[in-house]
């Protein structure tokens, strides 16, 4: 939302409206470094919208400058990865003819394959060590991509959700079994990210039985 806002500048307002505690809309713009798009909360359940309205990785809400809804749910994030940022952007192009006033895409954040890039404490002890345990069997999938590092970062990254999932639980963070829940956003997200590793998987597996069969095939025929 910020990238946007820079690009965008006056053309367009970009509100981040939290679900949540004031506490945690301040900690968000403090983390993102929200200075151009606008960053509140509501403060209770009685200011919900009613009918629609959903958390930002499930699609935004776009109205024109009269207040009048042109999107009320764009492409979800958590289903069409950064394809979903493009749908923002060509609305905005075809239906409000609004072009963002400089370059580059809203779907680019800090390059977090650079060397130098640190990965952000959450101030967990224990969520710490499993995001750099995550981050190194990642580094070792991407540099060594095969089966055995492939299974190696799903087992890191299925434990790691479990317990992360657990301690949101435990915690009510992000009004688990609620709606607009943080938490179950969050979830899909997990499992977005397993389909996808264990989707690669079973094709490596196909793969490898496929080649077996016709090792077998041929060995047949020269017999």
């Amino acid at each position: 939302m910020e990238k946007w806002a820079q690009r965008y500048g006056s053309q367009v307002q970009f509100l981040c409206v939290c679900v949540d505690r004031s506490g945690v809309a301040l900690e968000f713009g403090r983390m993102f470094n929200l200075r151009h798009a606008v960053n509140g909360w509501i403060p209770s359940r009685q200011y919900f919208p009613v009918g629609y309205g959903q958390l930002g990785c499930s699609g935004f809400i776009i109205s024109d400058q009269k207040g009048h809804f042109v999107s009320r749910k764009t492409k979800a994030f958590l289903d069409f990865g950064d394809d979903a940022y493009g749908d923002v952007e060509q609305i905005l192009k075809n239906t409000l003819g609004i072009a963002a006033a400089s370059q580059g895409s809203s779907g680019e954040g800090e390059d977090v394959m650079s060397p130098n890039f640190v990965l952000p404490s959450v101030g967990i002890g224990s969520m710490d060590h499993e995001h750099e345990q995550c981050e190194l069997a990642l580094a070792t999938l991407l540099a060594d991509p095969t089966a055995e590092s492939l299974t190696k970062a799903l087992t890191e990254l299925t434990g790691h959700f479990q317990h992360e999932e657990k301690l949101m639980r435990s915690n009510n963070f992000g009004n688990p079994g609620k709606e607009f829940s943080p938490y179950a956003n969050h979830v899909k997200d997990h499992e977005r990210i397993l389909d996808l590793g264990y989707s690669e998987l079973s094709k490596y597996e196909s793969r490898k039985s496929s080649d077996a069969s016709i090792t077998i095939a041929c060995e047949s025929n020269t017999q």
